[in-house]
């Protein structure tokens, strides 16, 4: 029955979401096109709507734990914003083959990004916070407090229209680049990162999904036990996250990422598991 499969397949998807802050829709998409069979633009708008449910739901347990910094993500959410809007128009003309292949490149690309080693980068001491960004949580894995400032504003940015347009163009949300962006280039700890993503990606998905339900691609039948899946997934998502150590979390989300993208890139090339149209 493909709406408990759909509803299971978004609760899974709403925890791991929340637990990487990537808002469940980098999750939702591949599998309900590749497994399930169901059409990749209806796929997209119905993840758009279920990452808004998921980020409300999910950013409640995180701001409680104090791991949101939301100075931040209303700084980096005004460039993420334009591009969500240039992508959720784009994603109405773009042919279904093509949005797979950049489906899977973005995971691919994301991939990278969280398992590169960066060069260490040399602690800014008593560096002026102008902005007022400087942020602490407390870590129960670390059973420490954890302090940090984030850097490069203005590259973070820069590079956070390309999270809004992923977001927009693949109903993703922006969490996969934004997470990695901000823990690579801003120097935030890849917790906050996901917890200030969260916070993030419910507004930058709305935008998009009202474009898509104006030009009318989205299916309540299919969105319904999507939506109430993501629910479910994302508290019990959030709660766990906190609990489990970044290193751990990011294993996790690099294997699960490397075979979706294998698969959706599978697909667009006519190789899948997808039943005919």
């Amino acid at each position: 029955m493909l709406s408990l499969a759909v509803f299971f397949t978004a609760l899974l998807a709403g925890g791991l979401g929340a637990m990487c802050g990537l808002g469940g829709g980098i999750f939702i998409v591949p599998v309900l096109s590749v497994l399930l069979g169901v059409d990749l633009k209806s796929a997209i708008a119905a993840s758009a709507i279920c990452v808004v449910v998921n980020s409300l739901s999910g950013t409640g347990v995180y701001l409680r734990a104090c791991m949101v910094n939301i100075k931040l993500g209303l700084y980096l959410q005004i460039t993420t914003t334009m591009g969500a809007i240039v992508g959720g128009l784009l994603v109405v003309y773009a042919p279904v083959n093509a949005l797979k292949i950049v489906f899977a490149l973005v995971l691919y690309l994301m991939i990278a990004a969280m398992v590169r080693k960066p060069p260490p980068r040399a602690p800014i001491v008593g560096a002026p916070d102008g902005l007022g960004l400087r942020c602490a949580y407390d870590d129960p894995a670390l059973a420490s407090e954890v302090s940090y400032t984030p850097d490069r504003i203005g590259l973070g940015m820069g590079l956070s229209s390309f999270a809004g347009l992923a977001s927009g163009l693949l109903g993703i949300g922006g969490g996969p680049v934004q997470v990695p962006l901000m823990n690579t280039v801003m120097g935030v700890p890849l917790k906050a990162a996901a917890a200030t993503s969260t916070f993030m990606v419910g507004v930058t998905a709305s935008v998009s999904a009202l474009i898509y339900y104006s030009s009318g691609l989205v299916d309540a039948a299919l969105t319904v036990p999507a939506v109430l899946g993501i629910l479910v997934g994302s508290q019990t998502g959030s709660r766990i996250g906190r609990n489990i150590a970044a290193a751990s979390l990011q294993r996790v989300l690099v294997i699960v990422l490397a075979i979706l993208a294998t698969a959706i890139l599978l697909e667009a090339f006519g190789i899948g598991f997808a039943s005919p149209g």
